[in-house]
Parts: structure tokens; sequence; C-alpha cells
């Protein structure tokens, strides 16, 4: 109960704290570089100590969120009203075809992200030169594996075998704040809403399916949009 209690609060409170302080401190090329490589450390301290607590601890594989996705699995558990279900994976589905479709429209050379978007809190870390775009590879495709491969399942742990939630209603709602303090806890900016909506959806499919499956592909087409915006941003700055 402690170890998972400090993993938690690891990745909800102590790891978006320092982002939140490093952020601010970014001024130079050297400094952005030197957050990307802090936050990857971070984020490979949380994969290390997720996989000793698991094997420790001897869960099931099982409960680690590699099964597959099937209509049938979905529907075999149950864990919420079936239009509640098919209203999430559209959504979902949504998500899916907006990202391949602002893909399209960049590939047929249109700016997609005409003015700037997200808060400075986010905006200063997006990279500008070609040497800070290799460390932000670096950072975003550790980040993205690590919060995919570890956040649901230990959210979902904490939350249903430690803290004895069984609604799943409230157990989406509980991963989902747990999801949302792990991304804006420390930066009360105007995704925060947004975020909390997110968190809470990626919960409930997590619950559906029990699998990582949707939540990789979910960090997977966001990495995408994120990429179409850097791209656009820093042709605006060229052009200014």
């Amino acid at each position: 109960m402690i170890a998972f209690t400090c993993l938690i609060v690891i990745i909800s409170i102590i790891r978006p704290y320092f982002e939140s302080v490093t952020v601010k401190r970014i001024v130079s090329e050297d400094k952005k570089i030197r957050y990307y490589k802090e936050q990857s450390f971070f984020y490979v301290l949380i994969l290390l100590l997720y996989v000793v607590l698991m094997i420790h601890y001897k869960v099931p594989f099982s409960s680690w969120g590699f099964q597959n996705v099937y209509l049938d699995t979905i529907q075999r558990t149950s864990a919420y009203p079936t239009w509640i279900e098919y209203l999430l994976l559209l959504i979902f589905a949504g998500f899916i075809g907006l990202s391949i479709m602002l893909q399209w429209m960049k590939d047929h050379g249109e700016t997609v992200f005409m003015e700037q978007e997200l808060p400075l809190s986010i905006e200063a870390t997006v990279p500008k030169t070609d040497r800070e775009r290799k460390w932000w590879l670096t950072y975003s495709g550790i980040s993205s594996a690590v919060e995919s491969l570890v956040y649901f399942p230990s959210l979902y742990l904490y939350t249903h075998e430690l803290l004895l939630i069984q609604n799943n209603w409230l157990l989406a709602l509980a991963m989902g704040t747990g999801y949302f303090m792990s991304q804006l806890a420390f930066q009360r900016d105007r995704l925060s809403f947004q975020t909390l909506l997110i968190g809470i959806g990626l919960a409930a499919l997590f619950i559906m399916t029990q699998s990582i499956a949707i939540v990789a592909l979910y960090y997977a087409f966001s990495f995408l949009i994120y990429d179409i915006y850097q791209q656009d941003r820093n042709v605006s700055v060229k052009q200014w």
C-alpha cells in the first residue's frame, strides 16, 4: 500500500511539480535541452519503480494491461451502459479521424494551426532548433511510452484494488483526476478542464477494455498532432 502510494504521488505530484518549476527557468537552448533530459530521467525512474513493484507484489500479467481489445470483450465486461461505451468508442474514433485529417492537410501544404494555441507553460517546451528537436523526440518518446504503460494500469490498481473503489463511475473519476494531476497539477492553464475530461474518458476506456491499447493509440495520435503544431509554429516564427 505504502509503496504504491509513493508511486502515485511521484506520478501525480512530484514529477509535475518539478516540471512546473523547470519550465519557468527555460530561457535558452541549453536549459530547454536540460529540461528534456531531466524529465526523461524522471519518466525512466517511474517505469523502473512500476516494474519493480509489479514484480515484487506478483501482480498477474493480465493486470499490466497488455490484452487485445475486442468488441465482445467490452460487451462482456459491461462496465457502463452500452450506449455510453459505444459513445466513448465513437468519440475516440473521431479523434483518430481528426488526427489523420490534420496530417493530410499538412501533407498538402496547409497551415493547420494559424496562431498560438497552447498556454505559455506548454509553449515554452516546443523545440525551435534542430538540436532541441532531437532531444525533444527522445523526451516525447520516453514520456509517451511510460504514460501509456504505467499511468492507467497503476491508477486502476491503486484506486480499485487498494482503495477498494468498486463503482466504475467513481473509478473513472478518480483515475481521471489522477491523470489530470499528472499533466497539469501545478500549471493552472486554460487546458485544465479539457485535460480532466480526457483523463476521465481514457480511464473509462481502460476500465471497459482492461487494456492499454487505446491509451497507447491516444498518445501516438496526440504526438502526431503536437508535431504538426510544432511545424506550424516554427513556420510562423520564420515568416515573422
